[in-house]
């Protein structure tokens, strides 16, 4: 099933023009797809309207072509993990999951069994008698073993060790081997799934800023690394979108939008590769973001400036001695 979202907008209270979520479009197929961007971003808003626990302030979601919203069929397709997902306390870890198959239409009972085996729970134990990483760990389980075709995350591994992250994310591929559909996955752990996507989505300040395979990343951004005044003039020689810059005394780390051939690259620059963790904090730069095409017009002056103060921060210790 294709999942379409179409102008979606979420704003709060009667300011609509400051929004959580501002106009996304997005179509969602059978994948694995990462959702990233800073606290605030809009991930989780996003997940709660494709959830129906929240509703839009206009735009719309449909699943093969209908509405979810506040559609009781439509969501039966559709699995939301959150901190606010209401399993009752006092209940037994089978019987919560006994309450999701009848409501989903069905349960993975096998797979359950040997997931809480890995993790260490009994399925006999109540729930309030969990770890809070425990009870992270049954909303994973039961979301990983009902027959739905859209499955969120939002922050999963929160509350897991890192041994108990990484299971979660070797069951979550197996999952979808067995049974492909759209999993979505909103985490600020992002080196951790990077491995483990197929496709990515940044959001940032309530809009998508891109959205693309995980695997061309290095395709996206390049760093460039060299003496200041070459990194510059190549920079604005190739009109290159700057999306970071650092410079250390008269050595610059500039990261640009787009690949970058090595080969046309002039002596004392060298590119570097960019995570999938480093591209997102790139796109996401905050003031920085807002500012990329005036950052790339005065990126030489910028240069400039630092290679002066350093200058003339050694000529005054050389002067005095030190």
């Amino acid at each position: 099933m294709n999942l379409t979202i179409t102008n979606l907008t979420k704003a709060y209270g009667s300011n609509t023009a400051v929004a959580a979520l501002d106009h996304v479009n997005l179509v969602l197929q059978p994948a694995i797809y990462g959702l990233f961007g800073r606290n605030g971003a809009g991930k989780s808003t996003l997940l709660s309207l494709i959830a129906n626990r929240l509703l839009p302030t206009f735009g719309s979601i449909n699943l093969d072509g209908v509405n979810v919203r506040d559609n009781e069929q439509a969501q039966s397709h559709i699995y939301l993990v959150n901190e606010t997902l209401p399993f009752l306390w006092p209940v037994r870890v089978s019987s919560i999951f006994r309450r999701e198959e009848r409501y989903y239409g069905g349960f993975d009972w096998g797979f359950s069994a040997r997931m809480l085996a890995q993790f260490g729970i009994e399925p006999g134990r109540a729930y309030s008698q969990l770890s809070r990483g425990q009870r992270q760990i049954v909303r994973l389980v039961a979301a990983l073993c009902v027959p739905t075709d859209v499955v969120l995350f939002d922050e999963p591994v929160s509350s897991l060790d890192a041994a108990s992250r990484e299971r979660f994310y070797q069951f979550v591929l197996e999952s979808y081997a067995s049974c492909p559909r759209t999993i979505i996955i909103a985490t600020h752990i992002i080196n951790e799934i990077a491995g483990v996507i197929e496709r990515a989505i940044i959001l940032d300040r309530g809009t998508v800023t891109d959205e693309f395979a995980a695997e061309s990343v290095n395709s996206l951004a390049t760093t460039l690394v060299g003496d200041a005044h070459t990194v510059s003039n190549f920079v604005t020689d190739a009109c290159l979108t700057v999306l970071t810059y650092e410079t250390l005394g008269r050595l610059a780390n500039v990261t640009v939008r787009g690949g970058v051939d090595a080969n046309e690259l002039p002596d004392g620059i060298v590119t570097s590769e960019l995570s999938l963790q480093e591209y997102v904090i790139a796109v996401t730069e905050g003031e920085a973001s807002a500012a990329r095409s005036a950052l790339s017009e005065s990126l030489p002056a910028v240069i400039e400036t630092a290679a002066v103060a350093t200058a003339t921060t050694s000529t005054l210790f050389t002067a005095k001695g030190e």
